[in-house]
């Protein structure tokens, strides 16, 4: 902020840069227009004697890098599986329940496709339909970007079938390991886990811990085998 200030031959009288940076990281605006607002509405002697009208001075603010610096220091909100795949809430949870007992036959790669066609659809960046899983891929679904709201977040989708996973539960231990390495390797806001099984009570503390470890509360996006029935069926694949 000093900088812009000082670039433009403006004096910085009464620490006029520090107390607007503040303000505007207070309010944690979204956009170009609610930074202008703030701008308006701040009262200093700075714009009488530079000489400066704050229409002038809002016009050359530098929105994005500011936007940018607010984005990496804000806190991520926690997110759900609707929040990214929305169609999934125009099926209820009734209906999730009754299909529960076709996950069972359901090939991992026809998850994976469905997800894929609902981030095209959503111009995601990185939908990429992949030929055949390879051992140096590690997530699912690579890190993509999608616009949430105003933010863009980054992701990346570990899928696990019916099939994929012995045993009647999923616990941590089977699948902690791909989430760690999709996490590491492209360091995404958000790991989206997705479960055609019902996972052991201990997957939701432990993945919570995991985030918290890494200062990403909200790190891990659990999909559970209910939702990922609205989910299908939402797209037409149940």
């Amino acid at each position: 902020m000093l900088n812009f200030v000082l670039a433009r031959g403006w004096t910085d009288y009464d620490n006029f840069s520090s107390k607007l940076a503040h303000r505007i990281a207070e309010s944690e605006p979204s956009n170009k227009a609610e930074i202008a607002d703030i701008v308006q509405k701040f009262s200093s002697p700075f714009f009488d004697l530079n000489s400066v009208e704050k229409d002038a001075f809002a016009r050359a603010f530098p929105h994005e890098e500011i936007l940018s610096v607010i984005r990496s220091q804000k806190p991520l909100r926690p997110l759900t599986f609707i929040d990214v795949f929305d169609e999934t809430s125009k099926i209820g949870l009734e209906e999730g329940r009754k299909l529960l007992e076709k996950l069972e036959g359901l090939d991992e790669r026809t998850i994976q496709n469905a997800l894929r066609d609902s981030l095209r659809e959503k111009n995601a960046t990185n939908a990429v339909e992949r030929k055949h899983d390879s051992s140096i891929e590690v997530a699912d679904l690579e890190h993509f970007f999608l616009r949430i709201g105003e933010t863009p977040r980054s992701f990346a989708v570990v899928v696990k079938g019916y099939k994929s996973v012995k045993g009647k539960t999923i616990n941590w231990e089977k699948i902690a390991h791909q989430v760690f390495k999709t996490y590491q390797r492209t360091n995404p806001d958000f790991v989206i886990l997705v479960l055609a099984k019902d996972p052991a009570d201990t997957v939701i503390s432990e993945s919570v811990e995991y985030g918290k470890s890494v200062r990403k509360v909200g790190l891990v996006i659990l999909c559970d085998p209910v939702t990922l029935c609205r989910f299908l069926r939402a797209r037409g694949v149940l």
